[in-house]
C-alpha cells in the first residue's frame, strides 16, 4: 500500500502509545477528516466510533463561541451598524451600500485574522487616503464637498468596524475574521493544565494567519497539542523555494521550535517520478487530452488517481468527456448553481423586471428568458410563438397586453407590472411550483429536479434576507443578492467520497496523496492566479502591517502544487497553449521551475496534444426535383413570380428552394438598430406618402414647399409604423433616422432640380402593383408581378424608377450588347434584370412605344437617375426600352421559368 501523509502521522501517533480514536484532529478541510477516519477504521477489525476531526475553520468557530456567517448574511447586519454611525440624511441606501460594503468586509476580515490593531490601522488608512488625495488632486484650503465626503468615509472606517462588531456580538454571530479574533482572545485568557492524555493534533496546515498561529503556539507550549507539517526537506532547506516559505517561517519564528525539530518531514520529493507536460490548444484540447490519459489507465490505477482542476470552470466539460473505463468517480468540489441553466433562467427573470419601466419590458431580457431550456419545459409552445411574434412585429419594447392571457398564460404572468419589489419573490415561487409539476412528470429529469431544489433553497435564503432587513427594497438589490447566493449553493454529485477517480479543486488536495496526478489548466494567471484587486487597502499598508499580498498568495499556490509531488509516482500536467485566450499560452512558472531543476531525478517528457477536427470537404448540394417541388412551384406561379424571387434563383437555386419551395426563411433578429433594408422600407413609405397627393398632375416648384414641410411628419409615421413603436429613435437609430431624413430631402431636392430644368414633370404613380400572365407549353399559365417604386414622366419620356439605399453604378444596371442571356446566369446583373422586368410589366399593362427603366441610388445622388443601358468597353449608352428590348428580355425570362420547371435540370448549389 502506498505511503501517505495521513498514514505516516497515524503510525507515529500509534508508536507513541496514543489511542487514535480519542485524539481530536484539526485538519485543513472536512474532506481530510473523511480520509483520516477511513484510515483509522482500516486499522481496526471491528466497526468503531470515529474520532473528532474538525477543519481549522470549524475549530476556530467552536473556540470562539460564535456562529460564522457568510459575507452575504453579514451585509444586513453591516448596514444596520452603518446606520448607527451615519445620520439619516448622510447615509447611503442599501442598494448603494452593497456597492462598496463587501470589499470593506473583506478588509475587516484580513485585519482581524491577522490581529492588526484596528484603531491604529484604520487611522493610518485614513491618513494614507488623505495624502494620496492631496498628491493627485492638489487640495487647496477649501476642498470640494465630494472630496470632503470621500475623506470623511475613510476616517469613519474604524467607527463602522466597531459598530459592526457590537451588532454581531449582540446576535452571537460573526464574520470569519471576527470569530478568529475572539477565538484568539479566549485562547489567550484561558488557563490550562500542562499535559493531557488526549492532545489535539494539528496536521497538514501551511499558511497560517496570525490568529491561527498564536492559538496553535499557545496550545503547543502548554503541551496540549502536537503539530505535523506536510512538507519535504528539499523545500525547507532551500530558503528561496516558495513551497517552503510558510513552514520555514514557522520554524524560525515560533519559540516552540527553539529547542525542537519539525517532526516527520519527508524526503520523497527528489525521488524519480514520471512527469509529463502536455501542451493542448484551448479548453476543449485540454479536456480531450485528459480523456486520452484516463482512457489508458486500468481500473486499479483509477482508484489511486486524482484529477485536479486549477480552473474549476472545466468541471462540466471534463465530466462530459470522461472515457468509458471510468465507471466510478467522485467530484469533491460540487457544482455551483450559477453554472447551471436554471440560474440563467431566474437571473433573466429578475433582470427583466429590474430594467422594466412602468410595465414596459426590454425585448432582449424576455427573449433570453424564453430561449432557456426551463422556459421550454414550462411553456414550450408559448415560448416559440412569443419569440416568433417579437421578431415578426419587431417588438423592441413589450408589455403584458402584447400577450393575451388565454393564448400566453405563462408569458402574461411573467410580464406583470410589479407594484413592489417583493412581488418578484411571489412570481418566482409560482414559477418554481409550475416547474416542479412539469419535472415530476418528465422522464430523465433528475438533474433538472436537483437544480430546481437548489433554486428553491436559494430563493428561501433570499426571502430570509429580505424579511430580516427593511433596507432591501429595490430590484437591483434583489438581483445582486440572487447573483451572490447562486455561487454559494453547490449541487453535490453522487459518489463515494473515498472511492473511485477523484476529481477536485487544488485546495481540496491538502494533506491527501495519490499515486497518479493529472492537473489541468497549469497556466500562468491560473496557477498561480497572480495579482487580484479585491481590497481597499493599499499594497504599502499591507506590507507595513504584515497582511498578505499577492506574493504570499502565490506562495500558497506553490505549496499546494509541489506538495502533490511529494509522494506521487506519476504526474501529468496539461497547460493551455492557445495564446489568444485569457490564461492561455503561457505555461505556469511552476512547470518551468520543474523543467530547470537539476537537483531532482524526475523524468520529464513533453507532448503537444492537438485535438483533431476533421476538415469537412463541402460538396455543392444538388437537389433532384420531386413532385412536391412542382406542386409548390405551380402554387407560386399562380400567385406570381416577383423580380426578387427570380433573381434569388439566379443567385443560388438552393436558397430559392429553401425560401420559396420549403418556405424556410432565416429567423430575422429584432432590429434594435435600423437595418439597411428596414431603412429602405421607411424611406420608401415616407416618399410614397409625400407624393401620393400629387399623382397624375404636373408638379411645379410651389408644390415642393408643402412637400418639404411634411417630410418629418411622414418620416416619423413611417418609422413608428415599421417598429410598432410610439417612442422616438435613440442612439444609433437616431443617427440612421437622420440619415433617412437626409436622403428624403436629397431625393426631393433632385426632383426639384428636375422641375426647374424640364418643361413638364408628372408623377404618374407611386408604389404601383403591376402584374401580367404568360402561357407556356407544358407549364400552363404563369403569373408575374412586381411593385414599382415610382413611375414618372419628364417632357414626354416615361421613367420606371426603382429606389435603392445601397450604392449602385452604371455597370450594375447595364449589360453587354447581346448579353441578355447573362442576366439569368450571373447575379451581378440582377439589377438590370429587375428594372427590365418592371418595364416589361408596365408595358404589358400600359401600351407604350418606349420608356426608360432604372435606379436612383440614395448613396450616390450625384449620378441621378441611372437608366438601363448597353456597355461597350468603358462606354455606357442609356437605352430607350422599346419592343425589341422587351422581346429579348421576355425570351430570357421564359428560358428562366422553363429551367425552373424542367425536371431534367436539378437545383445545383452555387458558391456565394
Amino acid at each position: 500500500m502506498q505511503e501517505t501523509f495521513i498514514s505516516t502521522i497515524l503510525d507515529s501517533l500509534a508508536s507513541k502509545g496514543f489511542d487514535l480514536k480519542t485524539i481530536q484532529y484539526i485538519v485543513p478541510s472536512r474532506r481530510v477528516g473523511l480520509f483520516l477516519n477511513k484510515e483509522i477504521a482500516r486499522r481496526h477489525d471491528a466497526p468503531i466510533l470515529g474520532p473528532i476531526a474538525l477543519s481549522i475553520e470549524d475549530y476556530i468557530q467552536q473556540l470562539s463561541g460564535l456562529n460564522i456567517l457568510s459575507d452575504l448574511d453579514i451585509l444586513p447586519f453591516f448596514y444596520q451598524a452603518y446606520c448607527h454611525v451615519e445620520p439619516e440624511d448622510h447615509r447611503d441606501s442599501f442598494d448603494a451600500f452593497i456597492g462598496w460594503a463587501p470589499t470593506i468586509l473583506k478588509d475587516f476580515n484580513e485585519v482581524d485574522r491577522y490581529l492588526v490593531d484596528p484603531q491604529q490601522f484604520f487611522g493610518y488608512l485614513g491618513n494614507f487616503k488623505a495624502l494620496d488625495t492631496d498628491r493627485h488632486w492638489s487640495l487647496d484650503a477649501n476642498p470640494t464637498q465630494m472630496v470632503t465626503q470621500y475623506l470623511d468615509f475613510w476616517k469613519k472606517l474604524y467607527r463602522y468596524y466597531e459598530s459592526l462588531r457590537d451588532v454581531l456580538q449582540q446576535n452571537q454571530v460573526a464574520y470569519q475574521g471576527m470569530a478568529y479574533r475572539f477565538a484568539f482572545a479566549k485562547a489567550k485568557s484561558s488557563s490550562t493544565s500542562n499535559h493531557t492524555d488526549n492532545p489535539i493534533v494539528f496536521l497538514g496546515l501551511n499558511a497560517l494567519n496570525t490568529a491561527e498561529s498564536e492559538i496553535i503556539q499557545k496550545l503547543l507550549e502548554q503541551d496540549q497539542a502536537m503539530i505535523y507539517w506536510d512538507t519535504d526537506h528539499y523545500f525547507l532547506e532551500n530558503k528561496f523555494h516558495e513551497a517552503g516559505k510558510f513552514i520555514r517561517s514557522h520554524q524560525t519564528n515560533w519559540t516552540y521550535y527553539k529547542n525542537r525539530e519539525l517532526e516527520i518531514i519527508g524526503s520523497r520529493y527528489r525521488d524519480s517520478k514520471s512527469i509529463e507536460i502536455i501542451s493542448a490548444t484551448g479548453n476543449l484540447g485540454m479536456v480531450q487530452a485528459a480523456r486520452k490519459y484516463l482512457s489508458q489507465l486500468e481500473s486499479s490505477e483509477l482508484l489511486d488517481t486524482a484529477v485536479i482542476l486549477a480552473d474549476e470552470q472545466l468541471l462540466l466539460p471534463l465530466l462530459s468527456a470522461l472515457p468509458d473505463n471510468v465507471d466510478a468517480f467522485n467530484v469533491t468540489m460540487g457544482l455551483s448553481l450559477d453554472q447551471l441553466p436554471i440560474s440563467s433562467f431566474f437571473t433573466d427573470l429578475f433582470k427583466l423586471h429590474k430594467e422594466a419601466t412602468e410595465g414596459i419590458f426590454y425585448y432582449k431580457n424576455l427573449t433570453s428568458l424564453l430561449e432557456s431550456s426551463f422556459a421550454n419545459l414550462v411553456a414550450p409552445t408559448q415560448s416559440v410563438k412569443a419569440l416568433q411574434k417579437i421578431r415578426e412585429y419587431n417588438l423592441i419594447q413589450v408589455q403584458q397586453s402584447d400577450f393575451e392571457k388565454e393564448e400566453y398564460p405563462f408569458i402574461h404572468k411573467i410580464l406583470v407590472e410589479l407594484e413592489h419589489p417583493k412581488q418578484i419573490l411571489d412570481l418566482t415561487n409560482d414559477i418554481l411550483v409550475e416547474l416542479k409539476k412539469v419535472l415530476t412528470k418528465t422522464e430523465n429529469s433528475r438533474l433538472e429536479l436537483e437544480q430546481l431544489l437548489g433554486m428553491v433553497e436559494v430563493i428561501d435564503e433570499l426571502k430570509d434576507l429580505v424579511r430580516n432587513n427593511s433596507g432591501i427594497n429595490d430590484l437591483r438589490t434583489y438581483l445582486y443578492l440572487l447573483q451572490q447566493l447562486l455561487p454559494l449553493k453547490k449541487l453535490d454529485f453522487i459518489g463515494e467520497p473515498v472511492q473511485g477517480l477523484q476529481i477536485m479543486g487544488l485546495l481540496e488536495t491538502r494533506a491527501l496523496d495519490y499515486k497518479n496526478i493529472l492537473m489541468l489548466s497549469v497556466n500562468e494567471g491560473t496557477l498561480p492566479a497572480g495579482k487580484s484587486f479585491g481590497s481597499y487597502i493599499p499594497h504599502e499598508m499591507k506590507r507595513a502591517f504584515d497582511l498578505p499580498t499577492y506574493t504570499e498568495k502565490d506562495s500558497v499556490y506553490a505549496y499546494h502544487f509541489y506538495r502533490l509531488l511529494h509522494r506521487c509516482e506519476n504526474a501529468t500536467f496539461i497547460n493551455n497553449a492557445e495564446s489568444d485566450t485569457l490564461g492561455g499560452g503561457e505555461k505556469s512558472r511552476f512547470l518551468l521551475q520543474l523543467e530547470r531543476d537539476e537537483n531532482t531525478h524526475h523524468q520529464i517528457t513533453h507532448t503537444n496534444y492537438f485535438h483533431k477536427v476533421n476538415a469537412i470537404n463541402k460538396e455543392l448540394l444538388e437537389i433532384i426535383k420531386k413532385p412536391i417541388y412542382f406542386e409548390r412551384l405551380k402554387e407560386i406561379a399562380s400567385k406570381g413570380f416577383s423580380p426578387s424571387a427570380l433573381t434569388s434563383y439566379v443567385r443560388n437555386p438552393i436558397d430559392f428552394f429553401s425560401s420559396k419551395i420549403l418556405r424556410i426563411s432565416d429567423l430575422e433578429d429584432v432590429e434594435e438598430d435600423i437595418a439597411l433594408n428596414t431603412m429602405g422600407s421607411i424611406i420608401h413609405e415616407a416618399l410614397d406618402k409625400l407624393y401620393q397627393p400629387y399623382q397624375n398632375q404636373i408638379l411645379v416648384l410651389e408644390d415642393f414647399k408643402k412637400i418639404e414641410s411634411q417630410i418629418k411628419t411622414e418620416l416619423d409615421l413611417a418609422y413608428k409604423g415599421c417598429y410598432n413603436s410610439t417612442s422616438n429613435p435613440l442612439g444609433k437609430n437616431k443617427i440612421i433616422y437622420e440619415v433617412s431624413h437626409h436622403y428624403i430631402k436629397k431625393m426631393i431636392a433632385l426632383d426639384k432640380t428636375t422641375v426647374e430644368k424640364s418643361s413638364e414633370f408628372i408623377i404618374k404613380s407611386v408604389e404601383q402593383d403591376l402584374s401580367t400572365t404568360i402561357e407556356l407549353p407544358e407549364i400552363g399559365l404563369v403569373k408575374l408581378h412586381g411593385k414599382v417604386d415610382r413611375v414618372d414622366m419628364i417632357d414626354g419620356t416615361l421613367r420606371i424608377i426603382d429606389y435603392k439605399t445601397g450604392s449602385v453604378s452604371k455597370g450594375n444596371v447595364g449589360i453587354e450588347e447581346d448579353g441578355y442571356e447573362v442576366m439569368i446566369q450571373d447575379y451581378e446583373k440582377s439589377k438590370a434584370f429587375q428594372v427590365l422586368m418592371y418595364a416589361y410589366l408596365y408595358a404589358k399593362n400600359h401600351p407604350v412605344d418606349t420608356l426608360q427603366a432604372g435606379i436612383i441610388s440614395f448613396k450616390n445622388f450625384g449620378d441621378g437617375f441611372i437608366p438601363f443601358g448597353i456597355k461597350n468597353g468603358r462606354s455606357y449608352q442609356p437605352q430607350e426600352i422599346d419592343q425589341d428590348i422587351l422581346d429579348q428580355f421576355e425570351k430570357q425570362l421564359i428560358a428562366l421559368i422553363k429551367e425552373l420547371f424542367d425536371p431534367a435540370t436539378p437545383l445545383t448549389e452555387k458558391e456565394v
